[in-house]
C-alpha cells in the first residue's frame, strides 16, 4: 500500500515526514490500523515523536485553506491519515 509522494506538494518543513506519510499513510481505517498492528513498537514511538514535534506544522497545512477542499491531494490526505495512525497507535 505504499504511495510515492511528491514532495512539491508538501510545505518544505513537514517533508522529512514523507517516508512515514507513505508508509502509514492509509485512508483505510482498518488497513490503517492493521498497519498499525504490525508495525515495529519503535517505529510508532517515533512516528508519534515527529508528529508530536510538527505539529504546529500539521496543523497549519491540514487545517489550512487545502482542508476546505472539495478535493484533496494524495499527500494531503497521506498525511491525514499518517496523522490519524500516530494517534491510533
Amino acid at each position: 500500500m505504499k504511495t510515492k509522494l511528491d514532495e512539491s506538494k508538501v510545505p518544505e518543513g513537514l517533508r522529512s515526514l514523507i517516508p512515514f506519510a507513505e508508509e502509514f499513510g492509509i485512508s483505510d481505517d482498518g488497513y490503517r490500523f492493521e498497519k498499525i498492528e504490525k508495525a515495529p513498537k519503535e517505529r510508532l514511538a517515533l512516528l508519534k515523536e515527529l508528529c508530536i514535534q510538527k505539529d504546529d506544522e500539521l496543523d497549519e497545512w491540514l487545517a489550512g485553506p487545502e482542508a476546505n477542499g472539495p478535493t484533496f491531494s494524495e499527500e494531503y490526505i497521506a498525511f491525514s491519515s499518517m496523522r490519524m495512525a500516530a494517534d491510533e497507535s
